[in-house]
């Protein structure tokens, strides 16, 4: 019989953490300060996170860590000290983007998990099957995975994981760099601005879908738990380590229900009060996403990019700063409120709300008409919807709720009171054995015995600790000892029990990282030129367009790859590229090579002679890298630099709109063309880049047309 599957919830904070702990997860995933695909979440020092892995492994809760960024040379080194000190600190597993940390650590730790974050852009089954081969522990899917293949890549025998509800990237993460190119802000690097959630026009004029056509909804997928546990996902994760605690509770808990409801061999639908819950908590609207193959018109939410709230009544008039609003469900004093309005909507928070009668009340009940203060622009006007934000006696309830002791471990109790003996006392949990001994020996009793009643009532005292007392055992005689000594004790015995369960791994200590590698032949190409048209080489100056030269370009996006190939004069775009076997090969952009130990286990594949850097990479991080490289294996890696070209700044299966759009454009005018390529959209950013390449070996262009070859 397969494991339980594994209920993962977000911890962007300790509230967080204690909130999913106490609404039944199985283990939580969280960011340190540096290295997190989150840069912007709360995120745990190294104190916090101590506190936290005991905290969640006394409760049997397991702590994954995140280091799922894309690291440069100056920061690879400082993720190296993170990860030893996570393993020293008994992390459960790690996350990871980074092909060089991932070896590292593979080489380094190899009694310590890695999971393949979705960062790193798996979704075909190829890829799969070779982060199997390469020692990862888990792969997280990319969120467009299909669940057919969710059961072929479960199939393969590495525990698959699994996003079932949350916010949904338009872009296949690790392939986005939409927020690079337009803010300075790195989505691989954990900064990500959301440009995805701002307005765009579709060939010039407003769509008629919405003003924010790259918006998707979030997802939800509760009503399939059936479906995925039986194609044998091992792990259901929840996306959210920005939202707040009570929102993690709330869907911590209705999934800990389903998961639950489903061993127990019954059904389970979300009732419509813990769906109004959920709605009320956050929604840009639910979809089943890619997973289950909603079409694109159930899978975007183009008319707001934000929180949706739920609709609870219509505005009657606006005067004098105060809003008069119709109610068709409750209102309580500090919700929070959002008047849908153009060209942007109005927030307020009843702070104050006035009946019928201009009289101050806590609360009204659906059908009643109230006033509201409202001084944020633009002002309501009459017939535009009430919407609340934020419940303020759901927060309530659910923050009562989390003071509830999350999970109570069951123990036994023995003790020992024989006179002239120190007081003893073993507990078990099942797995493990403590014991404490008083200093002061037990006395004879003089007069007033002390009775194996009062004994039990100060041995079941537990305090904060989360155990369950289900059996006590032990006599006691005509015996005398102050109830202080038996606290004492008891309080030992328990306190060392909590660090046994705190400390789960016996590790076998970091290993050397020792790599050899051979230096490949230099490629002839010095300039690789990916092109959709049949551009010539240009004799004499190294230059073969890819393609239609010497080298084929692979599909960043090729969900049916299912195995590996033998692959000759290849640019390798995926992981599922690296698969197989490779001859006079060139690792591609898309795979963000970004440092030297990224670079050397691309080397260490074979048939690999050279790699494109990360177009995310400064000339000084490629210089910082490239002398690293050189410093320890001896010799000069060939890099390419992208140098000329407008790159796909997004990857999206399928479509965003029903009808194909020739270009975006956003609010600064910036026009982005749009492509279709083999059920594939790709956006390409506005400008066409032509940068210098003071340290790489050769050059990566993208000449999309004839003209554009012309021009460079």
């Amino acid at each position: 019989m397969k494991e339980k599957i594994e209920l993962l919830a977000p911890a962007g904070n300790m509230e967080s953490l204690k909130a999913a702990v106490a609404a039944g997860c199985d283990a939580v995933y969280l960011g340190l300060q540096t290295f997190s695909a989150r840069a912007f979440a709360g995120n745990f020092s190294h104190d916090e996170y101590c506190e936290a892995i005991s905290y969640c492994h006394i409760r049997d809760v397991k702590i994954y860590v995140t280091i799922n960024t894309m690291l440069f040379e100056t920061e690879i080194e400082n993720a190296m000290k993170e990860v030893d000190f996570l393993y020293n600190h008994d992390v459960d597993g790690l996350l990871i983007q980074d092909l060089g940390l991932f070896h590292y650590v593979r080489t380094c730790y190899p009694d310590l998990d890695v999971h393949c974050s979705t960062q790193m852009h798996i979704h075909d089954l190829a890829g799969v099957n070779f982060m199997k081969q390469q020692g990862a522990k888990r792969v997280v899917l990319a969120r467009e995975t299909p669940i057919e293949l969710v059961k072929q890549a479960c199939a393969t025998g590495v525990p698959i994981e699994v996003f079932v509800y949350g916010a949904i990237c338009i872009s296949y993460s690790g392939q986005c760099l939409m927020s690079a190119v337009t803010k300075n802000r790195s989505a691989n690097r954990g900064m990500c601005a959301q440009c995805c959630r701002l307005k765009y026009d579709a060939d010039g004029k407003k769509a008629k879908e919405g003003e924010y056509l790259l918006s998707p909804k979030d997802l939800n997928v509760i009503d399939h738990l059936p479906e995925l546990i039986e194609a044998g996902v091992s792990s259901l994760k929840i996306e959210g380590r920005m939202k707040r605690p009570e929102y993690v509770w709330l869907v911590t808990k209705t999934f800990r229900e389903a998961i639950d409801a489903y061993y127990d061999g019954k059904s389970y639908t979300v009732s419509p009060k813990r769906l109004h819950e959920l709605l009320l908590m956050f929604n840009r609207g639910f979809s089943t996403g890619h997973l289950f193959h909603d079409d694109v018109k159930h899978r975007m939410s183009q008319i707001r990019p934000n929180h949706q709230g739920v609709e609870i009544g219509t505005v009657l008039q606006f005067r004098h700063g105060r809003v008069q609003v119709k109610l068709s469900a409750p209102l309580y004093q500090h919700d929070g409120l959002r008047i849908i309005n153009t060209p942007v909507d109005t927030g307020l928070t009843a702070v104050k709300i006035y009946d019928a009668k201009d009289n101050l009340v806590n609360h009204a009940d659906a059908g009643a008409t109230v006033w509201l203060d409202c001084h944020d622009a633009p002002n309501p006007r009459p017939g535009q919807k009430l919407h609340k934000t934020s419940d303020a006696l759901l927060i309530k309830e659910i923050d009562t709720a989390m003071e509830t002791p999350a999970r109570r471990i069951p123990i036994t109790m023995h003790y020992a009171a024989a006179v002239d003996q120190p007081f003893t006392l073993t507990v078990l949990d099942g797995m493990h054995e403590a014991s404490a001994s008083s200093e002061m020996l037990v006395q004879a009793a003089k007069t007033s015995p002390l009775t194996k009643d009062k004994i039990e009532i100060s041995l079941r005292k537990i305090g904060n600790l989360p155990f369950e007392i289900t059996k006590i055992t032990g006599e006691a005689g005509e015996i005398f000892l102050p109830v202080s000594v038996i606290n004492e004790v008891r309080r030992n015995a328990l306190e060392k029990l909590a660090e046994m369960r705190s400390n789960l791994h016996e590790r076998m200590g970091r290993q050397e990282y020792q790599i050899v590698l051979t230096e490949p032949e230099a490629p002839k190409e010095r300039v690789l030129i990916a092109s959709e048209e049949n551009i010539p080489a240009l004799e004499g100056q190294g230059v073969y367009p890819i393609g239609y030269g010497t080298h084929e370009i692979r599909p960043v996006v090729h969900p049916d790859f299912t195995e590996a190939l033998t692959q000759t004069n290849s640019i390798l775009s995926s992981y599922s590229d690296l698969a197989g076997t490779h001859h006079a090969c060139i690792g591609g952009m898309t795979l963000n090579i970004a440092n030297s130990y990224a670079m050397a286990y691309l080397y260490t594949l074979g048939g690999i002679d050279g790699m494109i850097v990360s177009s995310e990479m400064s000339d000084e991080n490629i210089q910082t890298s490239k002398q690293a490289f050189e410093k320890r294996y001896g010799f000069t890696p060939y890099l390419y630099k992208f140098t000329y070209g407008r790159r796909t700044v997004i990857y999206i299966k399928d479509r965003f709109l029903a009808n194909h759009p020739v270009y975006l454009q956003d609010i600064q005018k910036e026009t982005y063309e749009v492509l279709q390529n083999n059920g594939t959209t790709e956006i390409l950013e506005p400008e066409v880049q032509h940068l210098d390449n003071p340290y790489c070996y050769g050059e990566y262009q993208i000449i999309r047309t004839k003209e554009e070859y012309k021009e460079r």
